[in-house]
């Protein structure tokens, strides 16, 4: 059996999110992430604004961890692959590296219209008998499966009823629907506005915490069974 960290949260049967941004399915080997918007640095200086040149490093960096530690059998990329075509050439580089090492599922998201002109191989969407993954731009029919999706970039805020605030990315869990919180250093995320009623998950550098619909700290049996709440906080 696995061990858990208070990096990891188990937040339904066999998935474990883990606050490095990824979603990681133990008996289907699936890692799942979303919203690199890899070569946004590129982007940003072919448009004349001097950007440093760590957010792509920082990318292959923390996917490079986390293929070691869970070594999944699928990666599975859920769209805006890239900020733009600036940044297609060293994308696909390092998709040529990631594919030495497991299966690599490329969906297309809104940023990567381009790149698909291109006769890059994105799918729209891919499907586990569980779950359906697609980026989230576009409305999908209903089939039974869970929704995997990013796009939207959600974040919460932590405080403390004393004037602290912290905001951080976050993985909203919905009936139906998973949306993942941005992989790009660059993408500090969106206050999450709730669709209905659901759980926030969010992802602090060192920690998975659930949080309540004030931004406080969860981990009461209204929140997450009492085997959860151990990996919690």
């Amino acid at each position: 059996m696995r061990a858990f960290s208070q990096s990891q949260a188990l937040i339904a049967e066999s998935v474990l999110l883990d606050s490095r941004l990824a979603l990681f399915h133990e008996q289907e080997n699936w890692l799942a992430i979303a919203d690199l918007h890899f070569g946004f640095e590129l982007s940003q200086r072919a448009a004349g604004c001097l950007v440093p040149l760590w957010g792509m490093e920082s990318i292959e960096t923390r996917l490079s961890q986390l293929l070691r530690d869970y070594h999944p059998a699928t990666l599975i990329l859920l769209g805006d692959l890239v900020q733009d075509k600036n940044g297609a050439r060293e994308f696909f580089s390092l998709v040529t590296r990631l594919r030495e090492q497991c299966e690599v599922v490329l969906l297309a998201g809104n940023h990567d219209a381009q790149i698909k002109r291109l006769g890059a191989d994105l799918r729209d969407s891919f499907a586990t008998d569980r779950f359906e993954f697609h980026h989230g731009d576009c409305e999908r029919e209903q089939n039974g499966r869970i929704q995997i999706i990013g796009h939207f970039h959600p974040a919460a805020t932590l405080h403390d009823g004393a004037g602290l605030r912290l905001k951080f990315p976050a993985l909203v869990e919905e009936s139906g629907c998973w949306i993942l919180p941005a992989f790009s250093p660059w993408a500090p995320g969106t206050e999450w506005i709730e669709r209905q009623q659901g759980r926030i998950w969010l992802c602090t550098p060192n920690r998975i915490l659930l949080v309540d619909r004030e931004g406080l700290l969860g981990g009461s049996s209204s929140h997450a069974s009492p085997a959860r709440t151990s990996m919690l906080i």
